[in-house]
Parts: structure tokens; C-alpha cells; sequence
């Protein structure tokens, strides 16, 4: 019998020693998650690759960490490629991290919806009206809640080009029309230049760096949310027109042959080793070919020119407000207000200044300076006559799968555009 109560007694000791490391455990989870009495928080982002604009993020991650000793920042940086489709992953399970960077648009919304995120719309008042125009804020907002605020600002198709290759091939100014830029490109190729650099190897540049643009100058701007509220149909001629551009480019031989098994960051190199004419790519890209492009190399900037009998004004450029951080929805109270302190430093004049500096865009109301280079203030010109949509900021990302491997078929001739725009139309239906 007393065999029986030590038992019970240790019995009942050990579940209360446990019950109590659990209740231990939770409360240093849920509070500062750091046995010094600092608290952690864990941040996911994509500013893995070696550029002048993630140096720009990574210094002024250490410099915070170097103010604000009370706050430790346990990052994890990962390959761009990689990093969507592990936080789409992660997502699924709730299983992310306390910051976590993300895109507004369909990137966003499948995370609000999924119910993995906090709005801040307590904290935001620090930037509204002040330093970021509302219209911008906007894209990190679904349903009147704000869930992010923007660190850049991006436009996916700029035409950058070396002015001398172009010069030498009969064009002093760059086309405005496309009737003019299809005779460029076949004299570039038939005097032995490949045309355009290409580095479709993660296949959503064909998508988001190409088709965005070329299909707002095709079908205007209202097209793809027409066809999301069912009022058009990609089916519809003048889309099928659009994707016949890309069928056309694959046709004069615009592209390097590895197209499909480079990336972007090789195609860059084509171009700054003078191998291409031309690199078509976002404005993420500005920074490092202001940084590695040789000694009297010669680029300008350009949009994608107006296409005979399109319905979309040829002045714009598709573009969207890139990263920005959210907040996982089960932060503890403790958390929140360290995250505030880390955004009131990351998101500041001083790094928006910084951003600048190294040929990035920024969303925010900040002087631009002085030692900016000429490059990136020719590019702040050429994007300020209005912006197109973004397809993978739109569509869901189901079609946006579709379209992706659409193209990419379309360039190496395994696929026509009527039957990428049928895929499409079904996916919607």
C-alpha cells in the first residue's frame, strides 16, 4: 500500500514538474523567447543574393540590432525562388516566423485570407499622409485593413540598353513604335548581336518582366480584372494579339538560345559583357548594373513602345510597391511592440535615402540625393507617366502558374497563344 502511494506521489510529482516546464515553455514563447530577457523575433526574407540594395537592408538590420540590444533578430535570409514557395508552404501549416516579408497583391492575399497575419492599422499612422502617399500604403491593404508597409517601389519593364550596339544597328534614338523595334531586332540578329538578354529559367519573367507590359499596351489596363469579374475572356482576340507578341519576338530570334536555363542575373551578365544589346528586366535590376557595368559602357532606358492599334496608353510601365514585412497574427503583446520599434528604424528616411543612393525606387516622399547616380534618375523620368498591373500582382496564383509555363512553352515553340489563353479561360471557369 505505501509501495503503491510513493508511487502515486511521484507519480503526480513528475506531471506537475511537467505541466509546469509547459507552462514555463509557453510563457517564454509567447513573451520574449530569449533567456537574457531580450526579446527575439524571428524574420524571414528573400535578401539572400548578393546586391547593393539587400547590402542596403542587411546594414541597417545590424544597425538596429546594434541600437536596440533589447531586441534580438533571429533571420533567416533565403534564395528568392525558394523563399515564396516555402512561405506559401509554411503558410498552409501556420507555421511562420514573427516577421515575414511578403508582396501585396496575389501574394498577399491568399496570407490575410489564410488568417496568418495582423493588421497593423494601429501602427501605420506613423507613415500615412507623411511619408507614403495613401495610394501606395493601398496595395498592402485588403478588405479597409492594413497588413504591410512598403520598402520599395518596382516597376517590372524597363529596356536597358547599350546605346552604341544600338546606335551601330541604325537607331540613334531608341523605337517608340513596335513596327520599330521588331526592325531593330532583326538587325541586330542578322548582324550576328543577340537581341535581348534573357533569363527565363524561374519562368515568371516572360510573365511579369514581358507580358505585363506588352498586354497593357494590347488590351488596356482594365483587362485583367474584366476577365476576373467575368466580363471578358482571355479567350478574347485582342489577348490572344497579345501573347502573339511574344510568339513573334521568339520568331525574329530576339532571345539567346539558353533563355530557359539561365536566370536573371546571368542574363544581366550577357548584357554588361556586351554579349546582348538589350536586358528587359525590373527596376530591381538598376542598382546592380549601375554598380558592375565596365568602365565606358554606354546604357540607357526605355519602355516597351507603343503596338499599332492597342487599346493601353503607351506611356506607362508595369509596376507595383515591392516588398514589404507583415506581422504573424499570433504575436504576443511584447512582440508587437518590439516589431513596431524595428519598423519605426527599417522604414525611415534613412534607409529609404539609402535605398535611393544605390539605384532603388522608393515609395516614400524623400528627397532624392545628390550622389544618385544619372542612370537611376533617368529611370525615375521614364516611370512617371503611370503604371500598368502586375499580372502575378492580380491574377490568382493558379493562372499565374498557367501563363508562366504558357510563355515559356511559347518561346521554345511547343505551344501557341490560342492555346495558353484557352488554358487560362479554363482555369477561370
Amino acid at each position: 500500500m505505501l509501495k503503491k502511494m510513493m508511487s502515486k506521489v511521484v507519480t503526480l510529482t513528475t506531471i506537475l514538474s511537467v505541466l509546469l516546464l509547459a507552462a514555463c515553455g509557453n510563457e517564454e514563447q509567447q513573451g520574449s523567447g530569449s533567456k537574457d530577457g531580450a526579446v527575439e523575433l524571428t524574420f524571414w526574407n528573400s535578401w539572400s543574393e548578393d546586391s547593393p540594395e539587400n547590402d542596403v537592408m542587411l546594414e541597417r538590420v545590424e544597425a538596429f540590432q546594434k541600437e536596440h540590444p533589447e531586441i534580438k533578430l533571429k533571420m533567416e535570409s533565403i534564395p528568392p525562388d525558394q523563399y515564396k514557395t516555402k512561405l506559401k508552404t509554411q503558410a498552409a501549416g501556420k507555421q511562420l516566423p514573427d516577421l515575414i516579408q511578403t508582396w501585396p497583391g496575389a501574394e498577399l492575399r491568399p496570407l490575410v485570407e489564410g488568417g496568418v497575419l495582423m493588421p497593423i492599422d494601429d501602427i501605420v499612422g506613423e507613415w500615412k499622409d507623411t511619408m507614403i502617399p495613401s495610394d501606395l500604403l493601398n496595395d498592402y491593404a485588403i478588405d479597409g485593413k492594413q497588413y504591410a508597409i512598403p520598402g520599395n517601389k518596382v516597376f517590372t519593364s524597363i529596356i536597358y540598353y547599350d546605346k552604341d550596339m544600338v546606335a551601330k544597328a541604325g537607331f540613334q534614338e531608341f523605337p517608340t513604335t513596335y513596327a520599330d523595334f521588331k526592325v531593330l531586332v532583326e538587325k541586330l540578329a542578322g548582324e550576328g548581336v543577340n537581341p535581348i538578354a534573357l533569363g527565363n529559367k524561374a519562368k515568371w519573367p516572360l510573365q511579369s518582366v514581358y507580358m505585363s507590359t506588352i498586354g497593357d499596351r494590347v488590351t488596356g489596363s482594365d483587362f485583367l480584372q474584366q476577365v476576373l469579374d467575368g466580363e471578358k475572356k482571355f479567350t478574347d482576340q485582342e489577348f490572344v494579339d497579345a501573347l502573339g507578341v511574344m510568339a513573334e519576338l521568339t520568331e525574329l530570334k530576339a532571345f539567346n538560345s539558353d533563355a530557359n536555363s539561365i536566370d536573371d542575373n546571368q542574363a544581366s551578365d550577357y548584357f554588361l559583357q556586351g554579349k546582348s544589346a538589350m536586358f528587359v528586366n525590373g527596376t530591381w535590376a538598376l542598382s546592380g548594373l549601375i554598380s558592375n557595368a565596365p568602365e565606358g559602357k554606354n546604357i540607357g532606358v526605355a519602355k516597351f513602345p507603343a503596338i499599332d492599334g492597342g487599346k493601353g496608353e503607351p506611356g506607362k510601365v508595369s509596376g507595383v510597391t515591392g516588398w514589404g514585412i507583415a506581422l504573424n497574427s499570433e504575436l504576443s503583446e511584447e512582440k508587437k511592440e518590439a516589431a513596431t520599434t524595428f519598423f519605426k528604424f527599417l522604414y525611415s528616411e534613412e534607409t529609404y535615402k539609402n535605398l535611393m543612393s544605390v539605384g532603388t525606387l522608393v515609395p516614400a516622399n524623400v528627397e532624392v540625393p545628390e550622389d544618385t547616380s544619372d542612370l537611376f534618375k533617368e529611370v525615375v523620368e521614364l516611370t512617371n507617366e503611370g503604371i500598368a498591373p502586375v499580372y502575378d500582382a492580380v491574377l490568382p496564383a493558379e493562372i499565374t502558374d498557367i501563363i508562366n509555363n504558357g510563355l515559356q512553352a511559347i518561346s521554345i515553340g511547343e505551344s501557341t497563344p490560342e492555346q495558353v489563353a484557352k488554358d487560362m479561360q479554363a482555369a477561370v471557369e
